[in-house]
């Protein structure tokens, strides 16, 4: 596939508007895994205008980009095709600092969790953390809704080990999820992810995720906090929350912030006028009378984030039709063909290979 924002650390960032970012802090789970080849790893951060005395201000915001294109190319460079699960592995709950308490004081696991999402864009900006309830089971979502970083494997499998390992510290070392989801191919790794995660993995999904049993989720964690628990919780959620300042938001006007509602919920939710209204808190009509002011529409931009993905998706793996169909809100295979084939003038098939 093309690279694009990912994939240099030469990117004019003073040009990019509203890139996404993550706070250093995350940094150190890299540095912690690549400790023997400490003399290497200080080039290879500059290179993508990082330096160790960052750590020194964990809550410093960086470009996302630099950080994903960074561990894509520490794993090529050091031959460490897995460094992404190793970095969840040795990231714990003493590396969140002060948040190692706010989970402690959630009472539970789903507390903890949701704790987690509701600082999701204070962390890193662009991504979407979010479940979605189910009878038996919770489905826990990671992320990043900028298309253009890209390659991201590494990302995807510290962010999904990561959690996993927080669960254990949480609660057992013994635990593990009922399912896990990467959005990327993982031919020939399947039996290695599925012993790693101690759960079946599939590859190609719409987004990462781990699917946790709601049993899981409510049981008590056993914490060697005593809280006063509302009033613990409460008190370190607002100190936090000041420390670490307002949430990141997209910037750029009315098109920006319904683009980014349609990144958030393509191929997971239904995506339409009417929600995206809702979340703006706009009716419809006022909606599509102010998309129209700015010279498009909601329908517009829909199909612009669909062919924006589908040519990403395309031409990043060889998976089947109909994966490509979900991820991009379609019914069905055959419907998903023909709107592509409009865009392009050829089928997604065709396309496929001719960019590979």
């Amino acid at each position: 596939m093309p690279k694009t924002a990912a994939a240099s650390p030469n990117d004019a960032d003073a040009a990019m508007i509203d890139q996404p970012t993550i706070r250093v802090l995350f940094l150190t789970a890299l540095l912690n895994v690549l400790s023997e080849v400490d003399d290497r790893i200080d080039p290879l951060l500059r290179d993508y205008g990082f330096f160790r005395s960052q750590l020194d201000k964990p809550y410093e915001r960086v470009p996302l980009h630099r950080y994903v294109a960074l561990l894509e190319h520490a794993a090529a460079k050091f031959q460490r095709p897995d460094l992404g699960l190793e970095m969840g592995q040795s990231f714990g709950l003493a590396d969140l600092g002060p948040f190692h308490a706010l989970l402690r004081a959630s009472g539970t696991l789903r507390g903890a969790l949701d704790c987690l999402t509701l600082f999701q864009s204070r962390l890193q900006s662009k991504t979407s953390f979010d479940s979605q309830i189910g009878p038996d089971r919770t489905t826990y979502s990671y992320r990043i809704e900028d298309p253009r970083i890209w390659p991201r494997q590494q990302d995807a499998e510290f962010a999904l080990s990561g959690y996993a390992n927080l669960v254990r510290q949480l609660t057992s070392a013994k635990w593990s999820p009922a399912e896990v989801h990467l959005e990327h191919p993982i031919t020939g790794r399947d039996a290695f992810l599925t012993r790693f995660f101690r759960a079946p993995v599939l590859g190609n999904q719409v987004a990462n995720a781990l699917i946790i049993r709601n049993e899981d989720l409510d049981k008590p964690l056993v914490s060697v906090l005593s809280p006063e628990d509302e009033k613990l919780k409460s008190v370190l959620e607002r100190h936090l929350l000041d420390l670490m300042g307002p949430a990141a938001a997209p910037g750029g006007g009315l098109v920006a912030l319904t683009k980014d509602i349609i990144a958030r919920r393509l191929g997971r939710a239904r995506v339409d006028c009417a929600l995206a209204a809702a979340e703006l808190k706009l009716s419809e009509r006022s909606l599509r009378r102010r998309l129209m002011e700015e010279g498009t529409s909601f329908r517009a931009l829909l199909q612009e984030a669909r062919q924006e993905r589908a040519r990403r998706i395309l031409a990043a793996a060889d998976l089947p039709l109909s994966v490509a169909a979900e991820q991009l809100g379609y019914s069905d295979t055959a419907t998903f063909s023909r709107a592509f084939k409009d865009w392009t003038g050829i089928s997604p098939g065709r396309y496929s290979k001719n960019t590979r």
